[in-house]
C-alpha cells in the first residue's frame, strides 16, 4: 500500500492564495458589471432627460409665437435648420438629434417634436427616445407647411 502524503504548510498556504484569487476575480467581474450596468442606466437617463428638456423649449418656441412666420424665424434663432418639410437640430455634442414636423390647418398649428439618439454617422435611431405632439392657435393663416 502507498502511504498517503501530507500537504506541507507551505503547499496549503499556495492553494489557499490560488483560492482567495480565484474568489477576489469573480468579486471584481461581478462589481464591475454592475457597475457597467449602472453607467448605462445613467446614460440613458440622461438622454431621455435631456430629451425632455430640449422638446419642451421647441415646444415652448412655437407656443410662444403669433404666427407661422414667427415660429419659423424663432426655431431658426433656436439652432434649428429646416430641410426636407422638417426642423433639424443636434444636441448633446452629437449624440441625439431632435425633428419637429410641422402642420398647418386653417388657424391650428401642430407639430410633433421627436428626439432620436444617434448610432451612426448621420442616421438616427428608429425608435424616438422622446416624443411630443402639441397644437396652438395661431393668428395668421400659411399654406406652405412650415
Amino acid at each position: 500500500m502507498r502511504a498517503r502524503q501530507r500537504l506541507s504548510s507551505g503547499d496549503l498556504l499556495l492553494l489557499e492564495l490560488v483560492f482567495a484569487i480565484i474568489f477576489f476575480s469573480l468579486s471584481i467581474a461581478a462589481t464591475m458589471s454592475v457597475f457597467g450596468k449602472a453607467y448605462e442606466l445613467s446614460s440613458d437617463a440622461a438622454g431621455r432627460n435631456m430629451a425632455v428638456t430640449e422638446s419642451n423649449a421647441a415646444a415652448e418656441i412655437i407656443r410662444a409665437s403669433s404666427d407661422e412666420a414667427e415660429a419659423d424665424e424663432l426655431l431658426k434663432k433656436g439652432g434649428f435648420t429646416f430641410s426636407q418639410g422638417r426642423y433639424f437640430k443636434d444636441y448633446g455634442d452629437g449624440k441625439y438629434c431632435m425633428t419637429v414636423d410641422t402642420a398647418k390647418e386653417g388657424r391650428l398649428f401642430r407639430a410633433d417634436i421627436s428626439c432620436y439618439k444617434v448610432t451612426d454617422a448621420d442616421a438616427p435611431a428608429s425608435d424616438p427616445v422622446y416624443s411630443l405632439a402639441i397644437e396652438h392657435a395661431m393668428k395668421g393663416d400659411a399654406t406652405d407647411g412650415r
